[in-house]
């Protein structure tokens, strides 16, 4: 398994630090932790990528909520900080939000929906740890975690009582996903992943 991507040496940045750098690297943090999103992905997690959001796409056209892909700004606050306080910003590869009033120019501020983390063999021990940790921690309803080596897809749903992650269901080719966050999406994971 790859290791963690590589760190910033400093330790303890913010939104603010974070938005003024211009290194021409892709940047997510977690906890005041930098970790660096470069390289760019291989063809196939672009492949699923483009197909996982035309499926949301295609459903949520003339509906509440939105789809966006990355890069994508994800502000994660620990409590009432003022954005340039925020100690961690993600990028996940795909999420859907419902609450509107979470997104502002820069992206949004608040947990969405669902994230969607696709893997890649730069970022496959923080997606699977540090980034599951993370979005339970903040109360994503619902985190899929895409293998496109593998093919297949694990769901962590929130459980609404203990607000934990309940254990994952996973998904391959020839099954129906059917999306927790929506009465009736059902996506084909032969449809994810085709070539």
């Amino acid at each position: 398994m790859a290791g963690l991507p590589l760190k910033k040496p400093e330790y303890e940045f913010t939104y603010g630090d974070y938005y003024k750098w211009n290194d021409d690297k892709r940047w997510e943090l977690i906890d005041g932790v930098a970790y660096d999103m470069t390289p760019a992905p291989l063809r196939i997690h672009q492949k699923v990528h483009m197909n996982l959001i035309n499926e949301f796409f295609t459903y949520l056209k003339d509906k509440e909520c939105e789809v966006y892909g990355a890069p994508f700004d994800v502000r994660l606050p620990e409590g009432d900080e003022a954005d340039d306080d925020v100690p961690t910003v993600v990028q996940p590869d795909i999420l859907v939000v419902c609450d509107k009033s979470k997104l502002d120019r820069r992206g949004m501020r608040g947990a969405p929906d669902l994230a969607v983390e696709i893997l890649s063999e730069h970022t496959l021990k923080k997606d699977m740890t540090v980034k599951l940790d993370l979005y339970e921690r903040h109360h994503v309803k619902e985190y899929w975690i895409v293998n496109p080596d593998g093919k297949n897809i694990m769901v962590f749903k929130l459980d609404g009582r203990s607000k934990k992650y309940k254990k994952p269901e996973t998904y391959f080719p020839g099954d129906e996903l059917k999306v927790g966050i929506f009465k009736n999406l059902t996506i084909q994971l032969d449809d994810v992943f085709k070539e």
